[in-house]
């Protein structure tokens, strides 16, 4: 169990609504309604395939426990929800036990344990940044104490073991990661669980997972569990992060713990920087993007002369901005071409490129990078905008300061948006 240290409050950024009043937007429309559960209750995250739930309210009641089956592209959880949330109950969201030669499945957002030998084919490693080799557990020494990003636990390595011991030979899973970010209260007198998995016979167990909670006031006398399994031979304990201006909460709390007020939650669309391809060689991209060749988001003639233009849209960024414009084709070396939004204003600009086009099916893609500014009342002023630079909001992960915000759009995937450091260190971030 963590001694609970505070950490220096920091100024936000990319949430307008967060204030001096430490007034929370968590940006939720309540399209999902109210979270009112009776009984035990799965969530099938299927249906939210970036795993962000946007509720009115929750209210977990006393005996009822949530758990979750993870969606394909297996999202950490994300709750953003309006009103107050209310956890009598329990939600689980820790990784598997292993009771197969197949490694155990992590929770939402963790990784699987590794699969124990069979026949000729060795052990595996557990999966994961922190996974476990074989025989040994997962580990959670990467990431930050912000959890920017969201990231689960690692996977416990397979056993090479065989003799007596049947099939129980697969790693424990790493335990999962959830994010619920209210705009009242959070009350906690149950318990929010992602803890690591067990394991079989001689195999690795899974590292704790990540929890992380952001509200005007965390307040409740639960349990908040991101737990190791096994003692001094388990999995490495996993992240508990709290972003609260009122910290009344008098639980126990298992993991690596760190509290302050850092309301970063989920970047909304249409707020912050934007980019998007708008037209391939005089072809307008359509509205509604696949990403599949099968059925291709733009069609040029095979007539086209080279080359041809690009066209980028871009919102809410300086202009000026530099643009790459990158063609990743299914057969031959890829085509960069840098150019520049000079048309337009900061709110709607444009920049076009022209580049000599691969034959054949491929991926476009553009990305910017630019500094990160402060959207509330800041010191300074830079490029014409209020506010200063991230990297004075003193916002760091392990010693290094964010300085800027790398946006990638492609035709038919989702926009990414990742947060770097001073020396060039990538973390990713959910958008919606």
């Amino acid at each position: 169990m963590q001694t609970h240290k505070q950490l220096p409050s920091i100024c936000a950024f990319l949430l307008a609504a967060v204030n001096v009043l430490a007034q929370i937007n968590t940006g939720s429309d309540g399209h999902d309604g109210a979270l009112n559960p009776t009984s035990d209750l799965t969530i099938d995250m299927a249906d939210h395939p970036d795993g962000i739930y946007q509720y009115s309210s929750v209210n977990i009641p006393a005996g009822v426990t949530v758990t979750f089956v993870p969606n394909v592209t297996n999202t950490p959880v994300t709750w953003l929800i309006q009103g107050s949330v209310e956890i009598d109950g329990t939600i689980v969201v820790s990784g598997g036990t292993a009771s197969h030669i197949q490694g155990a499945a992590g929770g939402p957002g963790g990784y699987p344990g590794g699969n124990g030998v069979a026949g000729s084919s060795p052990a595996t490693s557990g999966q994961g940044p922190g996974g476990g080799a074989p025989e040994s557990s997962g580990i959670y020494n990467y990431g930050n104490t912000y959890l920017i990003p969201l990231i689960g636990g690692s996977g416990g390595g397979g056993s090479n073991h065989t003799y007596g011991y049947g099939d129980n030979l697969g790693g424990g899973g790493g335990g999962g990661a959830i994010l619920v970010a209210s705009s009242a209260t959070i009350a906690i007198n149950g318990a929010v669980q992602a803890d690591a998995g067990n394991i079989g016979f001689y195999s690795g167990h899974g590292s704790g997972g990540a929890i992380r909670l952001v509200a005007a006031k965390v307040i409740g006398i639960g349990q908040i569990s991101a737990n190791a399994n096994g003692g001094s031979e388990g999995g490495s304990e996993g992240r508990v992060r709290l972003d609260t201006y009122d910290y009344e909460f008098g639980g126990t709390i298992y993991g690596q713990f760190s509290r302050g007020f850092q309301p970063i939650i989920v970047p909304a669309s249409g707020q912050g920087a934007q980019l998007s391809i708008a037209n391939v060689a005089g072809v307008s991209v359509a509205s509604s993007l696949t990403g599949a060749l099968a059925t291709p988001d733009v069609v040029v003639p095979g007539q086209q002369a080279n080359p041809v233009s690009i066209v980028v849209s871009c919102s809410n960024m300086p202009l000026n901005t530099p643009i790459s414009v990158n063609v990743t084709p299914m057969n031959g070396a890829a085509v960069s071409v840098t150019g520049y939004n000079s048309s337009g204003t900061q709110a709607s600009s444009t920049a076009t490129v022209s580049l000599n086009l691969p034959r054949g099916g491929g991926l476009i893609y553009a990305q910017a990078t630019i500094g990160l500014l402060v959207t509330s009342a800041g010191p300074a002023t830079r490029n014409g905008i209020k506010g200063g630079s991230y990297a004075r909001t003193g916002l760091t992960t392990n010693g290094e300061r964010f300085t800027k915000m790398e946006i990638t759009a492609a035709l038919g995937g989702k926009q990414q948006v990742a947060y770097l450091t001073d020396s060039g260190k990538r973390y990713a971030v959910a958008t919606r």
